[in-house]
């Protein structure tokens, strides 16, 4: 899995435990960590989160990769799915995005049309 440069800063700031293989272990145990509910329900308490899903995260991965400019084949890759249907349904873009989007065209169209004096659009 390829990961970016701030995760890999992160990542590379850990103190290594020589005990365990694993990166995310029980201390106690030496033994990868399998479920992370209880951390994620503490941390949304913490952090004063509500109605907020572990698997939002993939949706939120999706959209910013999508508002970034990757292509959905790519995203369709890194999130492991058969399809891109599946994948369009967790590339969810903002309003501000879309409006962008639509916005780019204000530049085209004005190159093509000018308002005259009476203002009436004529073509160029």
């Amino acid at each position: 899995m390829p990961i970016n440069g701030m995760l890999y800063e992160t990542l590379s700031g850990m103190v290594r435990n020589l005990k365990t293989d694993y990166l995310f272990y029980d201390p106690r145990t030496l033994k990868p960590l399998d479920r992370l509910d209880k951390s994620w329900h503490t941390a949304l308490k913490k952090a004063k989160i509500v109605d907020f899903h572990f698997h939002d995260l993939r949706h939120t991965f999706a959209s910013w990769l999508v508002m970034k400019g990757a292509d959905l084949a790519a995203v369709q890759k890194l999130l492991g799915h058969k399809s891109i249907t599946m994948t369009m349904r967790y590339a969810h873009l903002s309003a501000a995005h879309t409006k962008s989007a639509v916005g780019l065209l204000d530049k085209s169209v004005h190159s093509l049309f000018m308002v005259d004096e009476n203002k009436k659009i004529s073509e160029l």
